[in-house]
């Protein structure tokens, strides 16, 4: 019972990184129009928030799965370890959403072969894996 709030909360995470994903692949703004802030809005505080509530989802398990080793530890260093951990993967990982836009649906990216391997990169921190085409003229 322990762990629902965890696992629900890793399960909401997964679920709002993929639609990050999702429309960041299939949407490419295109100006300053009140649309595409809204569809930037709506990629940029949902991939914050899924990757919020994953890492912290599965910082809980972690540092759950140590204490039940006997390894005892201060509050303050798995909230510390989940703070560092969630800023550093939304930084990188809003830099790669920014990338993956610029050529949405590129068959260069990683969904020419399976199309279903773009929802994994809902999960937090996969971003960073994402091979993105350099632009024309940059080696």
């Amino acid at each position: 019972m322990e762990f629902v709030y965890p696992l629900a909360g890793l399960l909401v995470g997964l679920f709002l990184g993929a639609i990050a994903v999702m429309t960041a692949l299939s949407y490419t703004p295109y100006g300053p129009s009140t649309f595409d802030t809204a569809i930037t809005a709506l990629i940029g505080v949902t991939l914050q928030l899924g990757n919020l509530l994953s890492i912290s989802a599965l910082t809980a398990f972690a540092f759950e799965g140590l204490h039940s080793v006997g390894i005892h530890y201060p509050v303050i260093v798995p909230a510390t370890f989940a703070y560092v951990l969630t800023h550093v993967t939304v930084y990188y990982s809003c830099l790669r959403i920014t990338e993956l836009q610029r050529e949405p649906l590129d068959p260069d990216v990683i969904i020419k072969h399976n199309p279903f391997r773009a929802l994994i990169l809902g999960v937090p921190g996969s971003l960073l894996l994402v091979r993105v085409r350099s632009p024309p003229g940059q080696n």
